[in-house]
């Protein structure tokens, strides 16, 4: 967001540290992974391997419970939130970064390709390397309609470098998103104003408030903890509010040499307040399951806010000409941003090692999604 920007020189600027941490494993040499990366390097595009995707995160879960699975897409939500983070909070992102290590420090990668044929076919490939000697560990090649068994065979392959063995956690994500969004209009003559007449104004304000809360499941530290994992929890909120007016009329002019007289008048206003705000912390998500429902409950850390006014006006004169516009901005002093907590509950599943759905709160403008489940031994 561009106004985002605007506020401060910190842009982030440590990118390649954390691509970094990526790459290198941190699992010792000879252990068994217990994390697996899948990454997708078709030509194309992602969409094409969609399918295989999913259905090597299915065999996965089946076969190798213990393994966490890592695609693309957590790669770049990752960055973008330490991008964020580190943007509006500034200092030293370490703690961050090695969480961000720790959870894609995985021995094994899967890279999976889909190459267009013809009669709008799709020629699939999945290659399992090991990243601790840079070896091929496992090939499969398919076409669409085999995904899943090209999944069972690539797992099966890939069985003697992934973990079978775990003490018991989640992993997953929840989220916590609030949007406002806005529009009111309406035409009047505007304010009253000598040597002005026959006006029209128009006004148009526009409210766009956001509030996200969201919680990735960190690796456990205590393993007598199952049920309250710790989780980097990030809260960000933002607040713009626009007005704009446009009025046009007519303006009594005097000018030297010339009869008093009645000309063409414009006058264009708008002001934007923007106010955003962030906390990110480390922080305990409760996990409660008896045999009717399930309850998660999530807190958010406080942060800081920062925001600006900015202000343009811009109106005609006599000589025919609109000069340019006069803009202004002012700084808001940095505030507080207050903690908040929330809960989600839903019937307890069949099998509740997995949790997940999605709900809309009665407002309609509040939505909950989480996606959590517990890894453990087969």
């Amino acid at each position: 967001m561009r106004t985002i920007v605007n506020f401060s020189g910190r842009i982030f600027s440590r990118l390649s540290i954390i691509v970094v941490l990526f790459v290198v494993g941190v699992t010792a040499q000879g252990q068994k992974s217990s994390s697996i990366t899948i990454h997708d390097s078709s030509p194309g595009g992602e969409g094409a391997t969609a399918s295989l995707r999913n259905e090597i995160k299915s065999a996965l879960e089946r076969e190798k419970p213990c393994v966490e699975t890592m695609d693309d897409q957590d790669l770049r939500d990752a960055i973008q939130d330490e991008r964020d983070r580190a943007l509006l909070e500034g200092g030293d992102s370490s703690d961050a970064l090695k969480a961000i290590g720790e959870r894609w420090g995985s021995n094994v990668v899967v890279s999976v390709k889909g190459i267009p044929g013809p009669g709008g076919s799709t020629s699939l490939s999945a290659r399992g390397l090991d990243m601790r000697t840079a070896r091929m560990v496992a090939n499969e090649i398919g076409n669409d309609g085999s995904e899943r068994q090209m999944a069972e065979n690539l797992v099966r392959s890939l069985g003697p470098y992934l973990a079978d063995q775990c003490k018991p956690h989640w992993v997953g994500t929840i989220r916590y998103e609030f949007r406002w969004d806005e529009t009111k209009q309406k035409n009047d003559a505007g304010a009253m104003r000598a040597a002005v007449r026959n006006t029209k104004r128009t006004l148009t304000e526009t409210s766009n408030w956001s509030n996200l809360v969201k919680a990735t499941l960190l690796p456990p530290s205590d393993p007598k903890s199952v049920n309250s994992p710790m989780a980097m929890v990030i809260h960000r909120m933002s607040m713009i509010y626009t007005k704009k007016s446009s009025t046009t009329g007519e303006l009594y002019c005097r000018v030297a040499g010339r009869n008093p007289f009645w000309t063409g008048y414009t006058a264009d206003y708008s002001e934007t307040t923007t106010q955003i705000g962030q906390g990110t912390d480390k922080m305990p998500i409760f996990i409660e399951i008896d045999d009717k429902e399930y309850r998660i409950s999530v807190n958010a850390p406080k942060g800081k806010t920062i925001g600006k006014t900015e202000t343009s006006r811009s109106e005609s004169n006599c000589d025919g000409k609109t000069p340019p516009a006069d803009i202004t901005a002012r700084e808001f002093p940095e505030s507080e941003l207050a903690g908040t907590s929330f809960e989600v509950r839903a019937p307890t599943p069949k099998s509740a090692t997995n949790l997940s759905g999605s709900k809309t709160l009665p407002d309609g403008k509040t939505k909950i999604t989480w996606d959590l489940r517990l890894v453990k031994p087969k």
